[in-house]
């Protein structure tokens, strides 16, 4: 007499769920190695972007830098451009590059970690801005035409602190009648500061930020000819001069200065500084990010004799 089997045996039982848990596994492991792999992607990704996005937009106002807006402007700004106190390397009240805190550099070799730029931007007046000038021309407190453009120099403004890149963008302090809320200095801190965070701490370290004069060439403005230094002059004629920017250049000639300068970022995920080695060439720690930009502004720096 046959007997009528339904169901597993034990046995058969044993290996389905053995064989089961295996698939579950597998499926368990790719799913978990997929993810983490699309996440290191995704961090990976994140961490290129912030770097490019900094030196893009930081190479990209240097372009921009010593445009100085309406011609009609031109003349008043050529008579003041030597400043007051006629100072070697002050070149007005808005510099295009400015380092750090103490005005741009006067030659070559000079960095910082913090670096100031400056040119002019459309700004449409609203309700608030008393305090700049342009807006409130008669200086009565009162925005004379809500939502009038007018011409101002806008800063913007990089710097590395512990490890995270900051950033500003303001109008220029001196377009204000007052001292204005925001400060954007190089060692600008606490509520008034204007600075906040670019980079995100916790998933990149940014080791060295340097912004370098790398090259400047001083050319008299009236007869275009490359100034001399150290008393060699290339133009026929041309009177030599032994250190024409701080020397000469807005007291007895107008000069045009043309500069380029190097943008160098070095970042890595982590926390630890002092992992960037310079002598590597970008190589040095691995999963870094090492940047070089070069970048010169499109307008000539102008210093202008006192007429």
């Amino acid at each position: 007499m046959a007997l009528d089997q339904r169901g597993l045996s034990l046995v058969e039982l044993m290996v389905a769920i053995a064989v089961a848990s295996f698939i579950a596994l597998a499926g368990t492991t790719l799913y978990v190695t997929t993810v983490g792999a699309g996440k290191e992607l995704y961090d990976e990704a994140s961490q290129t972007e912030q770097v490019f996005a900094i030196t893009s937009a930081l190479s990209g106002d240097v372009r921009r830098a010593g445009y100085r807006g309406d011609p009609t402007a031109l003349s008043a700004y050529l008579v003041s451009t030597r400043g007051t106190g006629g100072a070697v390397g002050d070149e007005g009240d808005y510099p295009a590059v400015e380092f750090s805190t103490t005005g741009p550099p006067t030659a070559a070799g000079n960095s910082s970690d913090c670096v100031l730029v400056q040119y002019r931007r459309k700004h449409t007046c609203a309700s608030g801005d008393e305090a700049i000038t342009a807006c409130d021309i008669d200086t009565d407190g009162t925005v004379d035409t809500v939502g009038a453009e007018v011409s101002v120099h806008h800063r913007f403004g990089y710097r590395l602190t512990s490890g995270v890149m900051e950033g500003v963008a303001v109008i220029h302090p001196s377009e204000y009648d007052s001292t204005p809320s925001t400060n954007s200095a190089c060692n600008a801190t606490g509520s008034t500061s204007g600075w906040s965070p670019l980079t995100a701490a916790g998933s990149l370290y940014v080791d060295e930020f340097e912004v370098e004069l790398l090259a400047q060439t001083i050319i008299d403005a009236d007869n275009n000819c490359p100034l001399g230094v150290n008393g060699a002059s290339p133009c026929d004629g041309h009177a030599a001069y032994s250190n024409p920017l701080g020397l000469n250049c807005g007291n007895t000639v107008s000069c045009r200065v043309q500069r380029l300068y190097k943008i160098k970022l070095c970042a890595y995920p982590g926390s630890t500084d002092g992992q960037c080695v310079a002598s590597a060439g970008g190589s040095q720690p691995e999963n870094q990010i090492y940047v070089e930009v070069l970048a010169s502004p499109r307008n000539d720096m102008l210093i202008a004799k006192a007429y």
